[in-house]
């Protein structure tokens, strides 16, 4: 009988840890870590990026890491996100807090060299998904011509 006991318990932790990986549920897809592998700007090859940013999923947040291999340090912002059509990602990048009082700040933007706005909400079109890849596109409509930019990912992990 005691057998029987611990083997349940032995059970009930491996489910309930085993939970703890989807905070707030299972968001499909996006969850985990995706490498940016390439950026491309009305079809051409960003020449500027360098492949070193990680966007991170889990329940509503977005984090955006940029790492430096050469000195092991990364820098970070965070965001939330959603997916209000099947086709669209949105994000937001409008938080704030007390020591970041101002939307906008380099806690809660996107990392330099995206080509992403800051202190607002955007949405990106979600060009394919799947567990394994995923293309998006933002195109930038503020100057005279539109810019389309393209945003490749692999997932990381």
């Amino acid at each position: 009988m005691r057998k029987i006991k611990i083997l349940t318990l032995t059970l009930a932790l491996m489910l309930g840890l085993g939970a703890c990986t989807h905070n707030n549920g299972d968001i499909g897809d996006f969850f985990g870590t995706w490498k940016l592998s390439e950026i491309t700007i009305d079809g051409i090859d960003d020449a500027q990026y360098q492949g070193d940013v990680f966007w991170k999923f889990q329940a509503t947040l977005i984090q955006m890491v940029t790492v430096d291999d050469s000195t092991h340090d990364y820098t970070a912002s965070m965001g939330s996100w959603s997916q209000p059509q099947d086709n669209i990602l949105r994000l937001d990048f409008t938080h704030t807090d007390t020591d970041h009082p101002e939307p906008g700040s380099s806690a809660y933007s996107p990392v330099p060299g995206l080509h992403l706005p800051s202190a607002c909400v955007f949405d990106m079109d979600i060009i394919s998904l799947n567990s394994s890849k995923m293309v998006l596109r933002f195109t930038d409509s503020a100057g005279a011509q539109p810019v389309v930019y393209q945003y490749y990912f692999k997932k990381w992990n």
